[in-house]
């Protein structure tokens, strides 16, 4: 009978060899080739800052177009989140607060979603939630009734706590 023993070093140079592998990897060499190009145009033109060694230029370069593809990012962020503004959210989570409501609110709450999907039963009841404290907000805001500094987040917390604990 043989054993045979993996040190702890084979395994973390098992580990090195499949990150290398990996898609953040491929991003990564992406990165370099462009920041390469870039570099090698500029030496090649003669436009490249006096005294500039390539670990600078890579560094700079990197941070220019992780910053580029954040802005690409931060855009179509923007995008999706017009998008998620038109259809409302169904999400009953504790940190998310409703934008406020405004009087063309329609009272009843909808039982299929954007795409005609039937919503589940706790999305409906939390539609309805929505719905009854949007009314008692205006309601109260018209008569002026609402406590001094309070605003639409606080009141929809408030709001929303009590008609859970109905039900």
């Amino acid at each position: 009978m043989t054993v045979r023993i993996i040190t702890p070093a084979l395994l973390l140079a098992g580990a090195a060899v499949l990150s290398v592998a990996g898609p953040a990897s491929a991003a990564s060499n992406a990165t370099m080739t462009t920041c390469f190009e870039q570099y090698q145009s500029e030496k090649d033109a003669g436009t490249l800052p006096k005294g500039t060694i390539w670990t600078k230029f890579y560094s700079d370069c990197s941070a220019r177009l992780k910053k580029g593809k954040a802005a690409a990012t931060t855009a179509q962020g923007k995008k999706t989140k017009k998008a998620a503004a038109k259809s409302p959210a169904v999400e009953d989570t504790p940190g998310y607060v409703p934008p406020e409501p405004t009087a063309n609110d329609k009272t009843a709450a909808a039982t299929k979603d954007a795409s005609g999907k039937p919503l589940s039963a706790s999305e409906i009841a939390f539609r309805k939630r929505i719905k009854e404290c949007g009314s008692e907000w205006r309601e109260d805001k018209a008569k002026g009734t609402l406590p001094a500094g309070e605003d639409w987040p606080q009141f929809w917390s408030a709001c929303n706590t009590r008609l859970k604990a109905q039900g």
